[in-house]
């Protein structure tokens, strides 16, 4: 009787180490799973924020490297509303457009006279619904939106008033 005992409590201890095994395992399982799933949204987030904020930031920082008399205007590429950048260098004077389009930034540097197609301009970034406008006074706005719906606005002044 004292040895059949001993066979039972022996199992039901290794019965119980398993099961609690067996426990443990199935909550690391599910937390890594869920840590998954986290990660993936998180950087899902970062690209797409950083596509709508680079986009935006770089734009702003061409209209301050341009922040003098008559350097930043509003034009169109193939009907599309641009912001054109114009330098001087020696006697040339040459226009930098940027605009958006086919869900991305787009930038396209040609001596002034130039004939300009959207086909011309280089890729910058992916972006969605990317927009300029001149708000008047020296104001121009940007604005994105991410491929979650978000959009992002940003309004500048330029020092030299336009």
């Amino acid at each position: 009787m004292n040895g059949n005992d001993r066979t039972r409590t022996h199992t039901t201890d290794l019965l119980f180490t398993l099961g609690l095994f067996c426990v443990f395992a199935a909550s690391a399982f599910i937390l890594v799973m869920i840590g998954i799933q986290v990660y993936q949204s998180t950087v899902a987030h970062m690209q797409d924020t950083y596509s709508t904020r680079t986009a935006i930031s770089y734009v702003a920082e061409k209209l301050r490297q341009h922040d003098a008399a008559g350097a930043v205007a509003m034009g169109e590429v193939e009907g599309a509303p641009a912001l054109v950048l114009s330098d001087q260098l020696g006697d040339s004077t040459y226009l930098t457009y940027i605009y958006a389009g086919d869900d991305a930034l787009y930038e396209l540097t040609v001596r002034e006279g130039t004939e300009v197609t959207a086909a011309m301009g280089d890729e910058i970034l992916q972006v969605k619904d990317f927009t300029i406008t001149d708000a008047g006074d020296g104001f121009y706005e940007f604005s994105a939106a991410g491929s979650e719906g978000q959009t992002v606005r940003y309004l500048t002044h330029l020092r030299s008033g336009g």
